[in-house]
């Protein structure tokens, strides 16, 4: 038998009331505990009810006691309040709203860090002047005075570039007025500059010490080798003046050994202002010399430096080259004349390259007086000398005196070929410091090689000699 409970979710189990009170107290001295007690609600589980197990055969769980948390209580920081302005309709002044935070600023505490700097906030902000607003006309009239500012430069800046543009079309147009232009101001500078003073001559009569006898002889044994040929022979110590001559005043053909003194002449007039390294020299139909060089082919009107031109007299022996030059030092009566005033007796330019009938003359001794004034500071600047030297170091034809000396030896020499003459005049620096000035000129008949040779054992025993001596 079913009996409703009050709650509706707990069911209970009646016991019939057929049976006996004999039975019934038995069963219940028996069972005293079987009344059935109020169930566990139901457990449904996909529509199905299902009874709980009772106490009894329920598993015993044993729970661990879970201690407690502490709660760490953090003390509260309270904060001091911030004075606030009370809101402009309010019916305080301003003037008192600045007096009563004023006065909430002076009571309040100073021993916190944190207040401290909102306080002092405040009072920075209580007492910050309102900004002032800036009139319309000041800021105009600066608008106005920037504006104004910005178009004149912007009008010199056009100004400008017109005018640089206007001055690049004028030179194009006439080329020739700014080299007259450019040439004047150079003579202007010229004669406000100090009058130059020409170095001074150093005559080679100081020089001369003593003669090389020894040496003397063993050359004469060479040459007694080449009957046909008529050598002259001159050499100098540059460290002990003592000399070796042989027929050394004896005037030949110069061939190619003129350009040496018109070297000297070219940059003497360098020091004296009166041509400059970087001039530009014109190449005319008149000077165009066949022979040695290469300005020969070039087309007339070509235009070369003043210091390339000398570089390529001298470097590959170039006989145009060599004429522009004489016409720029002024010819070759004015060379002459300062040929004579150096001590060149016998150094004449009758014409111009290549001479090939051997007018233009010199001697052994006046080439190696020439390089030995040169040497010792005389006729031209230390920086002309030290650059007319490296020109002649560069000298292509190494045929003559280089090959009768040592490895490590500097040669600066100039070579003269012709068919009646052949010659090579220079100055050598050895590896033990010694330097001595050698020239060799030999007369020869119809291009005779034999002179080659001639010119190599002069230059070797004069090494070997030079080489041994202390």
């Amino acid at each position: 038998m079913v009996q409703n409970f009050r709650n509706r979710s707990i069911l209970s189990v009646v016991p019939s009331t057929t049976k006996s009170d004999s039975q019934s107290q038995q069963s219940n001295s028996k069972t005293p505990s079987n009344r059935l007690q109020p169930q566990l609600p139901l457990k449904k589980r996909r529509n199905v009810a299902k009874f709980p197990l009772p106490a009894s055969e329920q598993p015993q769980t044993f729970l661990r006691p879970v201690p407690s948390k502490k709660k760490t209580v953090v003390p509260r920081v309270s904060k001091q309040e911030i004075p606030k302005f009370q809101s402009h309709r309010a019916k305080r002044s301003r003037i008192e709203e600045l007096t009563r935070l004023r006065k909430i600023a002076e009571q309040q505490p100073t021993s916190s860090a944190r207040p401290q700097k909102r306080q002092e906030k405040a009072q920075s902000f209580i007492y910050e002047p309102l900004p002032t607003q800036k009139s319309p006309v000041t800021s105009r009239h600066k608008s106005r005075s920037a504006s104004l500012l910005l178009y004149a430069t912007r009008m010199l800046i056009l100004g400008v570039g017109i005018a640089v543009i206007a001055g690049t079309v004028l030179s194009i147009l006439k080329p020739g007025s700014s080299s007259n232009l450019i040439s004047k101001a150079a003579d202007s500078e010229v004669e406000t500059n100090q009058e130059w003073k020409s170095p001074s001559i150093v005559p080679l009569a100081v020089q001369q010490t003593r003669e090389m006898t020894a040496l003397k002889t063993e050359l004469d044994t060479v040459i007694a080798k080449y009957p046909k040929l008529t050598p002259g022979v001159f050499m100098i110590d540059a460290d002990t003046g003592a000399y070796l001559d042989i027929n050394g005043d004896t005037a030949v053909a110069a061939a190619s050994t003129i350009k040496l003194p018109i070297l000297v002449a070219f940059f003497q007039a360098v020091d004296q202002g009166r041509i400059k390294l970087n001039d530009m020299l014109t190449m005319e139909e008149s000077h165009v010399a066949e022979g040695s060089g290469d300005m020969q082919f070039r087309k007339p009107g070509s235009k070369y430096t003043a210091l390339q031109t000398a570089r390529k007299m001298i470097v590959i022996s170039d006989n145009t080259a060599t004429n522009i030059l004489i016409e720029a030092l002024g010819g070759a009566d004015v060379l002459n004349q300062l040929f004579q005033s150096w001590g060149l007796k016998n150094t004449v330019i009758n014409n111009p390259l290549p001479d090939l009938s051997g007018t233009n003359t010199t001697t052994p001794k006046d080439l190696i007086n020439l390089i030995s004034q040169v040497n010792q500071g005389g006729l031209v600047s230390l920086k002309s000398r030290d650059r007319l030297f490296r020109i002649m170091e560069r000298t292509r034809n190494d045929s003559l005196l280089p090959r009768g000396v040592g490895r490590g030896s500097v040669v600066a020499h100039k070579t003269g070929n012709l068919k009646s003459v052949l010659g090579d005049v220079g100055m050598i620096d050895l590896l033990n410091g010694k330097r001595y000035l050698l020239a060799v000129l030999v007369k020869r008949p119809d291009d005779d090689q034999d002179a080659v040779d001639l010119i190599r054992g002069v230059s070797k025993e004069t090494y070997q000699y030079l080489k041994s001596s202390e």
